[in-house]
């Protein structure tokens, strides 16, 4: 028998959140953390920790191995245990993280293909996707660690997971970052203790076999980590910054871009008009937003070098058909109208209608179908709105004639009462917001000219 002593602050200086994580000895820990702040890398060194614990007191023994091994793809393993993660791609980043800890001594095979590690002495880490959680049956887990866990559905734990557990007693990793008072929240948060990360103090369980752990992207105290992370303060807007680094559950509600302010953002459009004559736009396009029994919108959006994006023109109107041969009254005309305006380089469409798609790019206009993701792409939209300290400005103006459009941006709020997923859709008219982040999020244009201006896209923040 070879004994190996195993050190799991070797080659790591953790910081002090990490320390207490891999002091506790709780059965279910939950670690509701800001991005950057060190939970998966802390998550991998427990879930191992954790795996040395049941190897140490016994458990899955006695253990009978197969006679017929070489023959069997998989045998029944004496422990198993599972790394899920909401997409097989992030649970690469489990993966890569493990790798980093497990010694080689211990590890029997590690097969990429199937996603899955042999530990010495019949000891099985599969990685699992939470994609479609049906694929999540399996039945006397010995534990398991859940990365990013709030992006993942709710029959994921309540469905599957927990009774594959159940069977053995399992224990239970969680690391994630909040995507409001979700499932996760309520299901899993609650079950534990009270911390500053939001809630009620008398909605917690306080169960003793559950722990939450909190912290912040600040409490990681790596100097060029904190420079990034204060940049990120600087240039997102105060909700997201209260979920993404401060890792609180509690920050949507009220008006979407709440720091829209009419005496900063609208500007007259007699000054758009003449920064367009003077040259001082470098680059044109525009958002698409089908409609006929509501309004169909479409928006034109001027880009600075500087990475400020100008709204100086739209068209909103209902009951407008795409095509009328020999009318003028339709879309693609009045499309092509605003194209030859303004040089539109680019229409970045609702992507619902590909016919519609078809039918403009026939018709000579530049359609491209957009990537909508509605909540990245709303943060994206709202990174835009707060006034920047290197000069005092935002990245966006808008036309002060575009009536419809000031409308629907100061209209457009989260629900009251809804909870979960629900409270991060908005409600109300939607037409031009959705063009709006259309244009934003799919402009690689735009994302060019906000890195040179920012070293970075400010909505886009690293897990």
């Amino acid at each position: 028998m070879i004994i190996l002593e195993v050190n799991p602050f070797a080659d790591w200086t953790p910081h002090a959140k990490q320390v207490e994580v891999m002091e506790s000895n709780v059965r279910n820990l939950v670690l509701n953390c800001g991005r950057r702040g060190g939970k998966t890398n802390v998550g991998a060194r427990k879930f191992f920790d954790r795996i040395l614990e049941d190897i140490e007191k016994g458990k899955g023994l006695p253990y009978k191995p197969p006679k017929n091994l070489k023959l069997m793809k998989k045998p029944k393993p004496r422990l198993e245990y599972w790394c899920v993660a909401p997409t097989y791609s992030m649970s690469e980043i489990q993966q890569e993280e493990l790798s980093c800890v497990i010694p080689e001594e211990m590890i029997e095979s590690w097969d990429l293909s199937k996603n899955r590690v042999w530990l010495k002495g019949y000891i099985l880490i599969q990685f699992k996707s939470a994609d479609n959680p049906k694929t999540l049956v399996g039945k006397g887990l010995d534990g398991a660690w859940l990365d990013e866990a709030s992006k993942m559905k709710e029959e994921t734990w309540s469905g599957y997971l927990s009774y594959a557990l159940a069977d053995k007693g399992g224990w239970t990793i969680w690391t994630t970052t909040p995507e409001g008072m979700n499932w996760f929240y309520e299901d899993v948060v609650l079950n534990g203790q009270y911390t500053d990360a939001g809630g009620e103090p008398s909605d917690y369980r306080n169960d003793p076999e559950w722990k939450n752990f909190y912290w912040t992207s600040k409490d990681n105290p790596l100097p060029e980590l904190q420079k990034n992370i204060q940049r990120m303060i600087e240039t997102m807007p105060k909700r997201y910054v209260d979920r993404e680094i401060y890792a609180r559950f509690d920050v949507f509600f009220g008006q979407v871009f709440e720091e829209f302010n009419r005496s900063i953002h609208v500007v007259p459009r007699q000054l758009c008009e003449e920064k367009f004559k003077n040259g001082d736009f470098v680059h044109i396009e525009a958002g698409k937003d089908w409609g006929f029994s509501n309004p169909g919108t479409t928006i034109v959006g001027a880009m600075t070098a500087n990475g400020e994006l100008w709204i100086v023109d739209a068209i909103y109107k209902p009951g407008m058909e795409i095509l009328i041969p020999g009318s003028s009254d339709c879309w693609v005309e009045q499309d092509k109208k605003l194209m030859k305006k303004w040089r539109i380089s680019r229409f970045w469409c609702d992507s619902e209608n590909p016919s519609n798609i078809k039918t403009y790019v026939t018709n000579g206009l530049p359609a491209k179908a957009a990537q909508k993701h509605l909540k990245e792409g709303l943060r994206a939209v709202a990174s835009l709105f707060p006034v920047k300290s290197d000069n005092g400005r935002p990245n966006i103006f808008i036309s002060d004639h575009l009536k419809e459009f000031l409308q629907e941006l100061t209209n457009y709020r989260y629900p009251e009462d809804a909870t979960g997923d629900k409270a991060e859709i908005p409600e109300g008219d939607d037409h031009a917001m959705d063009a709006l982040r259309y244009l934003v999020w799919n402009s690689k244009t735009f994302h060019q000219l906000l890195v040179k201006r920012f070293n970075m896209i400010p909505w886009k923040i690293a897990a």
